[in-house]
C-alpha cells in the first residue's frame, strides 16, 4: 500500500510541474487597456500580486503529504 501511495504522490507532483511550466492551458490575460496611462490598469497576474512565490507553494504541496505518509 505504501508504494501505491508513493506512485500517486509522484504522479501528482509531475502533473503539477507539467501544468505549471508548459502551455497546456493557455492563460487569458484580460483587463482594461488604453493609450492613456491614467486610465490603464493591466491585470497584475498571480505572481506579481502574491506574497508567496509559486516555487514555495509547490514545494509545500509536495512535501507535506509526503512527510505525513512517511510518518505513518
Amino acid at each position: 500500500m505504501f508504494y501505491f501511495q508513493l506512485v500517486i504522490m509522484a504522479g501528482t507532483v509531475l502533473l503539477a510541474y507539467y501544468f505549471e511550466y508548459t502551455d497546456t492551458f493557455p492563460v487569458h490575460i484580460q483587463g482594461f487597456f488604453c493609450f492613456d496611462k491614467t486610465f490603464s490598469k493591466p491585470y497584475p497576474g498571480p505572481d506579481e500580486s502574491s506574497n508567496v512565490p509559486p516555487v514555495l507553494v509547490y514545494s509545500l504541496v509536495a512535501a507535506i503529504p509526503t512527510m505525513i505518509i512517511f510518518l505513518q
